[in-house]
């Protein structure tokens, strides 16, 4: 007979395994969840891959990325009838999903750093946020400050209220060139931006 010590352990044991995996274990259903919520290494993995399917959603389109999880656990997962089939899969998925973070990651630190072109400078930060300066007559100035977006492999600012764009191409590691338009909006009545060539000046670690 269980003393009230004993008792009250395996109570706690049996609500902390029911909820081992990203899913409540007590509502499994199909033989493939009861495998999961059987075994603790494939419990951690549904937890792990809950993790890195919720940070992907920062890097992919959200709703493709939906698309591809559902693919995933509907023909790869839910096929998988061994514990050995389902471990596989679940750490080719996992690393699937981190993958698109640190693909982002590197893209991202490809463009950072600070850049310069006569009197025109260009700062990026790794998170892709930018500011734009440039001098002219009677010390005159433009700056322009905002957040680009990588859109097929380039760098794209665009403030349509202002008619003013920017697009930045990557060359090699130590120069850019930056399309600017003239935005006017931002800049001091003797000052003007001009498209060209920029050099790196200074890498921006992440």
């Amino acid at each position: 007979m269980l003393n009230r010590f004993q008792t009250a352990l395996l109570s706690t044991l049996m609500v902390s395994s029911s909820y081992a995996a990203s899913f409540d274990c007590r509502k499994a259903s199909t033989e493939v969840e009861k495998m999961i919520c059987s075994d603790s290494q494939l419990s951690h993995l549904d937890e792990d891959l809950h993790s890195a399917y919720k940070n992907a959603q920062k890097h992919k389109d959200p709703q493709l990325l939906k698309q591809q999880q559902l693919r995933w656990l509907k023909y790869t997962r839910n096929d998988c009838t061994t514990l050995t089939c389902l471990k596989d899969v679940y750490e080719l998925r996992i690393d699937r999903l981190n993958g698109y973070a640190l693909r982002n990651h590197r893209s991202r630190s490809k463009w950072a750093g600070e850049y310069s072109m006569d009197s025109d400078d260009l700062k990026i930060e790794p998170s892709l946020h930018f500011s734009y300066s440039s001098i002219g007559g009677n010390m005159h100035l433009c700056n322009i400050e905002g957040k680009f977006r990588e859109v097929m492999g380039k760098l794209k600012f665009s403030d349509t209220s202002n008619n003013c764009h920017i697009s930045v191409t990557y060359r090699n590691p130590q120069k850019i060139t930056v399309d600017i338009g003239e935005c006017r909006y931002y800049c001091g009545m003797n000052a003007y931006t001009e498209s060209g060539e920029f050099g790196r000046d200074k890498t921006i670690e992440p």
